[in-house]
């Protein structure tokens, strides 16, 4: 029940509900206890996930990050948020948007270091971009700029770099990320602050999810978006 909430409104309790999942093949009293806790806010804290009328042209922004090793079990964490947005506009300071895809999961490879961990989700998150831009083709017949913000500037600067690593892995990803960059398929790839990148709550227990749940509430994302 927990994950059907989780996965449609309850974007708040994401992290909290991957990490009980994780510890459902050997729990013990602290997990239980954990479930607990997460069943409490759910019931103490109701989130509605709301959708605004929105101005056409449309653009899909991508909000990816992850943890390195930040869980108890020593694991990584990675998110993401996508939201289906207005255009910019001059003179604007905000930009609205609706939230349209939310997760939260544990990366099951080997990250050696955060830039491996927030290159995998980047990828991750922008696979999941290019996937709503094709069903938002087949509803509205409009073909949506993706715009990717991450707060890794590592991966902003990289993307117009030409070293490589020496993971092969890392060196794959690296390679895709630099294409789509180039190629135009990636519109616009910024850096912003942890307290605007609104996945930061899906990676870590420490983040608050209140920039998220005021996204949500108020439909409006901040200007650098």
């Amino acid at each position: 029940q927990i994950n059907w909430l989780q996965s449609r409104t309850q974007l708040s309790c994401c992290y909290n509900f991957s990490r009980c999942a994780s510890a459902s093949a050997g729990p013990t009293i602290g997990d239980i206890r954990e479930v607990n806790k997460l069943i409490r806010t759910i019931r103490a804290q109701p989130v509605q996930l709301r959708y605004w009328p929105l101005k056409t042209p449309c653009r899909i922004i991508g909000y990816p990050d992850a943890s390195y090793r930040n869980n108890k079990d020593g694991t990584s964490q990675r998110g993401e948020c996508v939201f289906l947005a207005e255009q910019r506009r001059s003179g604007e300071a905000s930009s609205r948007g609706s939230l349209i895809e939310f997760e939260s999961k544990k990366i099951n490879r080997s990250t050696p270091s955060t830039t491996v961990a927030e290159l995998y989700a980047f990828i991750k998150c922008y696979g999941t971009c290019q996937f709503m831009r094709g069903l938002w083709c087949d509803i509205s017949s409009e073909v949506a700029e993706v715009h990717m913000r991450t707060d890794a500037k590592n991966l902003v600067t990289t993307a117009s770099t030409t070293h490589l690593p020496e993971q092969k892995e890392t060196i794959h990803q690296i390679q895709v990320l630099r294409k789509e960059s180039c190629s135009g398929n990636i519109e616009d790839l910024a850096h912003v602050t942890t307290e605007n990148c609104l996945s930061d709550c899906l990676t870590k227990a420490s983040a608050k999810p209140d920039a998220l749940i005021k996204a949500v509430n108020t439909g409006i994302l901040d200007r650098k978006s």
